[in-house]
Parts: structure tokens; C-alpha cells; sequence
């Protein structure tokens, strides 16, 4: 719907006629025809005052779906989980869908963790920019967490201090959390994440002591965790591939 139908609908809703709104608005009823007729829009500044006299949000105003949009990136992240195995694949897919949906957080946040750390300039000012203006706790302590690593990376310690001193300490997981109040498919659900989650850290804190103390006996555990993991049902099955995989090469970290 466009925005000059918007404002028809929502005139007529009122019960108003063209000249009545004009008069409300202190503007000419040419100005509202035209806006309706899809001839003209309003102003941006006029956005705010038209809201206000229909008891409208100017996204309400502006037809803006922003469930819908929420919905289509969610399945473009979906659809991307399997290329981020060729992070330029994946990046040059992120960036493809930022053209069609501009500044999006979700996006954003899906593009840093892309971008290799040899261009960690770049990463530090799109995680910076999404820092400053992301409401979304989740974004903003993942953010900070790519942010603390990129950093350690390029040897810069103190930054790389900095973002850790922003990531929360952890006592327990949302989704721990949620398996005990939530019951059927949503229990489920919740049960899953936080397995994932669970198996993918101790896996990884296996790895690291392996690195850490030169001892293969903490890989071949990865490995037996894994296994049983994966022997569980045909998705954790699938997950743990690719965590095995990871462990191998060393990058499971960066999953």
C-alpha cells in the first residue's frame, strides 16, 4: 500500500473529506489530492505531524513491516548458515542482501563474523558502528565478542580487554532457562539450542587444553564427545560433522 492510499484509508476511517484534513494539517487540499492520487508525497517533516493526527506510528504510516521484514531475514540467515564454510561466499551473499535491506543489524552482525581477520580495520568499524547504534543485547555482546578477538588477533591486547570487559559474565544460559518454563515443541526447541551451545564449548575447552598443554588425550576426548553427540539424532548428527571438522582443522572456535 502506498503512502497516498495510507493516508485515504486512514481519512476515511476518520470520516473526514480532503478539504477537512487539509484544514487540520494547515495546507492546501490540492496538497492532500495529490498525495492521494500517488501524484505527490508529503514532506518528510510532515511525516510526524500526519502520525500524530491519525494515532499512527510514521512505520505504521509508511506501511512499514517490520515483522515481515524480521521474518525475510531470518530465512536469508538460514539460507547462509551452510556458505559461512567459504566465508567469501558468504560474505559476498550478506552483502548482497544488506543492498536490498540497508543497515540491517541482523545482516550486519552476520557479515562480521565473515569478514577474515586480516581486514580487521574494517571489522572493528562495522562492529563499532553497529555497537553505537544496536538495541539488541544479543547483537551488541556478540559484537563485542568478535570485537574482543579480532582484536587479540592483531595483537592489539588492550582493545581486545576493552570488548571482554563489555561481554557479561555467564551464570546460567536464556535457554536453560527456558526449557524449564516452556513445555511441547518450544521445550524442544530450547533443548537443542542449549546442547549445541554446551557440546560446541566443551568441545572447544577440550581443544584448547590440548593446545594449551600439548596433550592429545584432551583431543581424543573432543572426539568421543563428539561421537556421542552426534549419535543422538540426525540433526545433532549433522552439527557435530561440522564441529569435528573445525576441531580438526583448528577453527572450531570461529564457529
Amino acid at each position: 500500500m502506498s503512502i497516498g492510499d495510507k493516508i485515504r484509508r486512514l481519512r476515511k476511517v476518520k470520516k473526514l473529506t480532503q478539504e477537512q484534513l487539509a484544514e487540520y494539517l494547515n495546507i492546501s487540499s490540492q496538497a492532500v489530492s495529490k498525495w492521494e492520487t500517488g501524484l505527490s508525497s508529503p514532506d518528510i517533516d510532515m511525516l510526524p505531524r500526519l502520525a500524530v493526527f491519525f494515532g499512527v506510528t510514521v512505520d505504521e504510516l509508511l506501511d512499514f513491516d517490520r515483522h515481515r521484514i524480521d521474518r525475510e531475514v531470518d530465512a536469508l540467515v538460514a539460507e547462509s548458515v551452510p556458505l559461512r564454510q567459504d566465508p567469501g561466499r558468504a560474505e559476498a551473499f550478506y552483502r548482497r542482501a544488506l543492498e536490498k535491506y540497508p543497515n540491517n543489524e541482523v545482516l550486519l552482525n552476520c557479515l562480521l563474523m565473515v569478514i577474515p581477520s586480516h581486514r580487521a580495520e574494517e571489522k572493528i568499524r562495522i562492529g563499532e558502528r553497529l555497537l553505537d547504534c544496536t538495541t539488541d543485547d544479543e547483537i551488541r555482546f556478540d559484537v563485542c565478542r568478535l570485537l574482543a578477538q579480532t582484536c587479540h588477533t592483531i595483537g592489539e591486547n588492550t582493545m581486545a580487554e576493552y570488548y571482554l570487559a563489555k561481554l557479561p559474565e555467564v551464570y546460567f544460559l536464556k535457554t536453560e532457562v527456558a526449557v524449564s518454563i516452556r513445555t511441547g515443541e518450544s521445550q524442544l526447541k530450547e533443548i537443542r539450542k542449549t546442547e549445541n551451545v554446551c557440546f560446541r564449548i566443551l568441545t572447544e575447552m577440550l581443544a584448547q587444553r590440548m593446545r594449551r598443554e600439548g596433550d592429545e588425550r584432551y583431543q581424543s576426548l573432543a572426539r568421543d564427545l563428539l561421537a556421542l553427540y552426534g549419535a543422538m539424532d540426525e540433526d545433532h548428527a549433522d552439527h557435530a560433522e561440522k564441529l569435528a571438522s573445525m576441531l580438526e582443522d583448528g577453527s572450531i572456535a570461529e564457529f
